[in-house]
């Protein structure tokens, strides 16, 4: 795990974290200290440009700050996460409109990636239409980023060749946020409303685009918002599953089987659980963190990164997802007793089967990934 500040601030935050959890799931969203704490320590941050206060952060960083808040509690690494997003594209902004953004200090954003909103030109901007139904920590932010299609005349307009979805960065209180989290199971405390917007005006400048010209140009800034974000996911599974194994094995430690009243980790199938586990998240953990070694190189030689290393990091953060939720299915299935009642391993595992299923708004990419493997091209627009 890298040394790196905003790597050291994110462990010394998880005693703080994993108090309130319990807190957090009770009320289906973040407990407000934890919310103020993360901005503090300027986490939301992490991935902005330094010219708004940002840590700059390249991959490396980006893993060791979202597995920490994670083990600690995944829905405050989803608080981080999405505000990547938003800190990403602002490279692309034009300083005005990044001064507007970033003008409430350690605010994190809440972000819908998938492009659920349409959007028609108007007069120096466009007219935002949309319902995205999981939108993180949304409560609690000032703007989201909300991704939809610009159409004209009735269909999607064309940019390069493909459809023109666009980045909205909108201000969080002209949107209507429906309370639909309430009964939420997995990263139940994440807070992820969905929201609304019904012809709400965006100004161009707060429209992004990769079309646009890059306005602070340094190479982690030149990489698709999605090759950013889908390290940080893996990372989170990472981190979620690392606080399972180790709470599990704290269970099962001493404690003696139902009928035979032999201790649970004198039982053979039980050692062989956790062998298995432990050896998954360290696979797991090498991977992430020699693809991210890997792009960093390619960032420093000649600040690009080919379609064969964004398969890689696509296609690992599926592979992380599936392997964490397998591994912690399990450790549920043959733990003790004590895995079935309220705790940090049945948390887990809840949590663990949402991260899998979020992502499966750009499964796209992994079929990208594939093609590209495979010797073709790849697909999805946001490749």
């Amino acid at each position: 795990m890298s040394s790196h500040p905003a790597v050291e601030a994110a462990i010394a935050l998880q005693p703080l974290i994993e108090k309130h959890v319990e807190a957090g799931e009770d009320r289906a969203r973040l407990h407000p200290e934890v919310v103020q704490a993360l901005g503090d320590a300027g986490l939301y941050r992490v991935c902005a440009p330094r010219e708004v206060g940002g840590g700059d952060a390249i991959p490396s960083v980006i893993l060791g700050v979202m597995e920490a808040v994670s083990r600690a509690d995944p829905a405050a690494g989803w608080y981080v996460g999405n505000s990547m997003v938003a800190c990403h594209v602002s490279a692309r902004l034009e300083a005005p409109y990044r001064e507007r953004l970033y003008a409430e200090p350690d605010r994190h954003f809440g972000t819908s990636a998938v492009p659920l909103g349409s959007a028609r030109p108007a007069d120096g901007g466009y007219r935002l239409s949309g319902r995205w139904p999981v939108v993180t920590g949304v409560e609690d932010s000032s703007w989201c980023a909300l991704v939809g299609i610009v159409m004209e005349n009735g269909a999607p307009r064309s940019a390069g060749g493909r459809p023109d979805v666009r980045t909205f960065l909108v201000p969080t209180q002209e949107l209507e946020v429906l309370a639909t989290w309430c009964e939420a199971s997995g990263m139940r405390g994440t807070g992820s409303n969905a929201v609304e917007v019904h012809d709400v005006f965006v100004e161009e400048g707060f429209a992004h685009t990769s079309m646009k010209p890059i306005q602070i140009d340094r190479p982690v800034y030149r990489l698709p918002t999605t090759v950013v974000f889908a390290p940080a996911v893996g990372a989170a599974a990472c981190g979620v599953l690392a606080g399972a194994i180790e709470a599990a094995g704290a269970a099962l430690a001493d404690k003696p089987a139902s009928f035979s009243g032999q201790p649970q980790r004198d039982h053979a199938v039980v050692r062989e659980l956790f062998a298995h586990s432990r050896a998954a998240w360290r696979g797991m953990r090498a991977g992430m963190y020699e693809i991210a070694a890997e792009t960093e190189a390619a960032l420093a030689a000649d600040g690009t990164l080919s379609d064969s290393a964004k398969a890689d990091t696509y296609g690992f953060m599926f592979h992380t997802a599936q392997v964490a939720r397998t591994t912690i299915s399990d450790l549920y299935a043959h733990g003790s007793r004590d895995a079935f009642f309220r705790g940090p391993v049945e948390r887990a595992m809840r949590n663990l089967h949402a991260i899998h299923l979020g992502i499966n708004g750009i499964r796209a990419l992994l079929e990208s990934s594939g093609s590209v493997g495979l010797g073709g091209a790849p697909t999805h627009p946001a490749f």
